[in-house]
């Protein structure tokens, strides 16, 4: 008798700087852990073959939702060379664009917030 089982790994984000290497071996372990616990289940099911592996991808979308901050790395923000501007508006553009013209003046409570230009 032959059962169909499925093991899966979470999403994992993939882009430029990941380490594919390592995140295959991660999602190896994990699939051949759960076939060995479901083998070990008292069940008395072996794996006997795996016969197909999907893999499925979608479009990384980072900046959907409320804001387009992104924070950046630590070594980055230290040597203070860029203004990393917080915001909560989906209009990232402007905001960038805001940010570049705007020179902050006493009354700004941050250097990282965005202030009304009316």
């Amino acid at each position: 008798m032959i059962k169909n089982v499925e093991f899966k790994t979470p999403n994992n984000d993939v882009l430029q700087g990941t380490n594919l290497a390592r995140l295959y071996d991660d999602m190896s372990e994990k699939i051949v852990k759960e076939s060995e616990d479901f083998e070990g289940r008292d069940s008395g099911w072996t794996l006997d073959e795996i016969l197909r592996l999907e893999v499925r991808t979608n479009r990384y979308s980072p900046f959907r939702g409320s804001s387009s901050f992104i924070e950046v790395p630590k070594q980055i923000a230290e040597t203070k060379a860029i203004i990393n501007v917080i915001n909560k508006r989906t209009l990232s553009v402007s905001c960038g664009l805001f940010s570049q013209l705007f020179t902050p003046t006493p009354a700004t409570p941050t250097k990282r917030q965005v202030m009304s230009p009316t």
